[in-house]
Order: structure tokens, then C-alpha cells, then sequence
């Protein structure tokens, strides 16, 4: 494998904390009661649009409002404007994650995120967790049209590095991450740690499932 392509949410980084604090805000704000970090937790994955449903769909129990709904929308731009400031406040890399990476880096492996999270977010965190040094290439979810599970994300990033499609992998936790790595032709491994939501990592069909981030270098 010459081009390791990871996801950000779940995968390099449990950022849970931060979205859910910013998430129950947005719901006290519309007077709708919070869904707390252990709820919370289990909702995201799929991008901010998707978590701000599913809080707006359990708490209201409507299954009407939608991410395209008007209360979706309206929503989901404050759960954005309440959690840029503090996105970084509690979210933590997950145990490995530099080893990982500079030990790659060092064999000489290209190294890249390809995250739905917008760059704007991205940006903020990426050097506040200490990452900003570690990656050829960041591909965030609105440098394009459309996100992952979609490939162009990753073949715009494999683009950038020159790399061939079955000489690399994407590193993610979810449907999405799984979808976007056999659209695109690269392998795809799955964590068992992350935001994986409804999907069972274990019977998802991914080239290789690992419990840590150190599972990278037994096999590199």
C-alpha cells in the first residue's frame, strides 16, 4: 500500500464531546430537550446535516423534519455556528494516531484525510490536535460538489498524490467511508472504535476491520 487516505470523525479524532454539547445547544435554543453525549454519540456519523435529524427526529418525534426541512435547516445552521468556537475544546485524537501516522510517513506511505466535515472545521482542529504537519493532502467535505459516500472526494485526493487507485486505502468507521472506498477503487478498513452507527463493522464487507490504530503497522 503506497497512499493511506484516513476519515476524521471517528477514525483520527473522537470529536463526540464537542458535537454533542454544540448539538444539545442548538436543541435548548428551539426549546427542544438535549439528547446527551452517550445519544448523542450514537447519532453521529454521515455529516452535521444527518446528525441534526436525527436529534430533531428523536426529540420531537416527528419524522417530518428532516435535515431539508426548514426547521432542518435553520437547525443545522445553528448547530454550525455554535460549534465552530468550541470544536476543539474537548475533542481528543484516538489513542496511536501520531504514532501511526509519522511511522508511515516515515516508510515513505503518502498520507491523506478525506473528511465530510467542512474545511472550515478541519481548519481549526487539524492544528489544535497537533496534525497540521502529518498530511499531504486534505480533502474536507465542501471542496467539492458532493461528499463522500460519492468517490470524488478520494479521487481528487489520490489525484493530488499521484497514486493509483489499488495501491491505496481509505481509513474510516463508517457506511459512508465504506461506500466512498469500493466507489472509488481503493481498499477499505474499517475501525471498530468510531461513529459507526446502525453498521456492524465486522459484517460490513471491508478489505481489513481493525480494533486500534496501531493495527496499521502490522501490515504495512
Amino acid at each position: 500500500m503506497h497512499a493511506y487516505l484516513f476519515d476524521f470523525d471517528g477514525t483520527l479524532v473522537d470529536s463526540a464531546p464537542d458535537l454533542t454539547r454544540a448539538l444539545d445547544q442548538a436543541l435548548a435554543r428551539a426549546g427542544l430537550p438535549g439528547v446527551g453525549l452517550e445519544l448523542g454519540t450514537a447519532m453521529v456519523g454521515q455529516g452535521a446535516g444527518k446528525l441534526v435529524e436525527r436529534a430533531l427526529i428523536h426529540t420531537t418525534g416527528d419524522p417530518s423534519h428532516r435535515m431539508d426541512s426548514p426547521l432542518g435547516r435553520l437547525m443545522l445552521t445553528t448547530f454550525l455556528e455554535l460549534y465552530e468556537p468550541i470544536c476543539t475544546e474537548n475533542s481528543v485524537l484516538y489513542p496511536g494516531a501520531i504514532e501511526v501516522l509519522e511511522t508511515l510517513a516515515a516508510q515513505g506511505k503518502q498520507l491523506g484525510m478525506v473528511t465530510n466535515k467542512p474545511r472550515r472545521f478541519v481548519e481549526r482542529m487539524v492544528p489544535a490536535l497537533g496534525l497540521d504537519s502529518h498530511f499531504d493532502v486534505i480533502v474536507a467535505g465542501d471542496d467539492l460538489p458532493v461528499k463522500k459516500p460519492q468517490p470524488d472526494m478520494v479521487w481528487h485526493a489520490l489525484k493530488q498524490l499521484d497514486c493509483a487507485p489499488e495501491m491505496a486505502c481509505l481509513v474510516g468507521d463508517s457506511q459512508a467511508d465504506l461506500g466512498a472506498a469500493e466507489a472509488s477503487g481503493v481498499a477499505s478498513i474499517l475501525v471498530s472504535f468510531g461513529y459507526s452507527g446502525d453498521l456492524d463493522v465486522s459484517t460490513a464487507g471491508a478489505s481489513r476491520v481493525i480494533d486500534q490504530l496501531t493495527d496499521l503497522l502490522h501490515d504495512t
